[in-house]
């Protein structure tokens, strides 16, 4: 059969499959953690962002080039004055949207710009297209709708946006350029233009397919490195943090402390006659009560910033940030309670019959380190132990 620690990975396993068949490119994940995967797409193609950017910008300037040079070569027309405004136009909207998403690297402001740039791109490349369209009707110059095609690719460059998104503008942006072509091709429709038409439709096509892939396997990498990075910070047994994770806590929650005049409170928790307890019952049944002791401590009422962690073994830890003596000491007997009172666990190598646990705690002061602080819990753990077990001990 498999232990307690193999299931626990096994669960968190489905758990993440769940997670991803509840998220891939047209779905989203459950609120937060959807939330959690935007943040890290979007920080994920920064890089990408800028480089978009400056491409973008290039390809501007091209078509500028291309302006100029159909002026040059066709001479003084009615078409390039207006081409070039709307570029013109198009441009400024583009930049100042790209100013705000590179000064502002959050997600919120990218959400809010990045479809104005794109919709302005996309918006100023059909005037652009029928304009041309008009005008060289008139002189009898062939036209299609390459530009349109590249549009559509750039929608779907994977810069962090939202994929559901993009493919909600890439299809308002075909049905606009064919509705817009349709009302005004004069005569009957050109076979050029219907094949334009037909080609922007899978060059929109195969631009949403590769972002659809591109999409699916950015949640894919998400949820592996959020669930690799959960497996190393927890432990495997109960689900608390681990050793690890609880030194880089406890450092954080201690400097945190010292920078906002505050302090925090650390509670060493040690099982009593555990080890007998593991030879008289067998390791299964004490993975089971460490994992119900496990519970205890992660369903106790805790405010936000304090955690549990498992520190090995038996020992367990709770920090709770800037708590006054009233409540550390309400916290500590609760606990000790419902371990001894309400899981009470058969132990019959303990004199209490049932399992029970002493804690030691300790408050932080401005002259502490992690060391000192533990040292002093871990002190105040012995001395509970030392008076009888099955009790709590403030430093």
């Amino acid at each position: 059969m498999p232990s307690q620690a193999e299931s626990a990975v096994a669960n968190h396993h489905v758990a993440a499959v769940d997670r991803l068949a509840t998220g891939f490119a047209l779905r989203r994940f459950e609120h937060e953690l959807e939330a959690e995967y935007r943040d890290f797409s979007y920080r994920s193609y920064r890089q990408t962002r800028r480089v978009a950017i400056c491409l973008l910008l290039a390809s501007f300037l091209a078509f500028f080039a291309f302006d100029l040079l159909l002026l040059y070569s066709v001479g003084a027309n009615p078409i390039t004055l207006p081409v070039m405004l709307v570029r013109l136009c198009a441009l400024l909207i583009i930049v100042f949207a790209a100013y705000r998403v590179l000064k502002s690297p959050d997600v919120a402001t990218g959400y809010r710009w990045i479809p104005i740039g794109l919709g302005c791109l996309s918006l100023g490349m059909l005037l652009v297209t029928l304009i041309y369209h008009q005008g060289l009707e008139q002189m009898q110059l062939p036209y299609g709708l390459e530009g349109m095609m590249l549009i559509q690719i750039v929608i779907f460059v994977p810069i962090g946006y939202s994929y559901r998104n993009s493919l909600y503008l890439g299809i308002a942006t075909l049905l606009c350029t064919g509705l817009a072509l349709q009302l005004t091709t004069s005569g009957e429709s050109p076979i050029q233009y219907l094949t334009s038409l037909a080609y922007l439709t899978l060059a929109t096509i195969a631009a949403a397919t590769a972002g659809y892939c591109q999409e699916h396997s950015m949640r894919v990498l998400f949820l592996t490195k959020r669930d690799l990075r959960t497996m190393a910070d927890t432990d495997g047994l109960t689900q608390l943090y681990n050793r690890r994770s609880f030194d880089l806590l406890l450092q954080r929650a201690l400097q945190e402390a010292l920078r906002e005049q505050t302090r925090i409170a650390l509670i060493m928790l040690d099982l009593d006659h555990f080890k007998a307890y593991n030879d008289y019952y067998g390791h299964p049944a004490g993975d089971l009560a460490l994992q119900r002791i496990a519970g205890v401590l992660a369903s106790h009422p805790r405010r936000d910033l304090d955690f549990a962690a498992r520190l090995g073994g038996e020992e367990f830890a709770l920090v709770l940030r800037n708590p006054d003596s009233a409540y550390l000491v309400s916290t500590c007997e609760s606990i000790r309670r419902k371990i001894c009172d309400e899981l009470a666990i058969e132990h019959l190598k303990n004199p209490a019959q049932v399992m029970t646990a002493s804690l030691g705690a300790s408050f932080s002061n401005a002259s502490d380190t992690t060391a000192s602080l533990y040292q002093r819990a871990d002190l105040a753990l012995y001395r509970a132990k030392a008076n009888g077990r099955n009790r709590v001990e403030i430093d």
